[in-house]
């Protein structure tokens, strides 16, 4: 994702649909679209600002820039072993209790992970 086409998506405000998931909005597939783009062309912006630090040496910034790639590749995975759970539970026809059970055990691994985000921001942006 580059040229224009990154540049614009990386520009773009995900405040107000990231608003909107936290709110439980489950968003239609354009506004999930732009977001994935977004979020990807975000952290192509990150990766090119690694690049270009003087701070690093060679090797640790090429460790960082692959540690950002393989971060991309986990979220993409985890977002589809998330839609393929679902749809199993889905199949299974769970009872109200059930579904709420496994709501509750999806919703705190991405609480988790959210946690983990929260913190590790923290070490370096005070204003996380």
């Amino acid at each position: 994702m580059k040229g224009v086409r990154g540049e614009l998506l990386g520009s773009v405000d995900l405040q107000p649909t990231l608003d909107m998931v936290e709110q439980g909005v489950a968003l239609d597939f354009a506004r999930y679209s732009l977001l994935r783009d977004s979020a990807d062309a975000k952290l192509y912006g990150l990766m090119k600002t690694v690049n270009a630090s003087s701070v690093l040496n060679a090797a640790d910034r090429e460790n960082s820039l692959q540690d950002l790639l393989v971060l991309q590749d986990a979220c993409l995975h985890v977002s589809r072993l998330l839609q393929t759970s679902c749809l199993a539970l889905r199949r299974l026809q769970l009872d109200y209790t059930a579904q709420r059970q496994a709501r509750e055990a999806l919703e705190s691994q991405l609480g988790y992970v959210q946690a983990c985000l929260r913190r590790s921001l923290a070490s370096f942006d005070p204003s996380a």
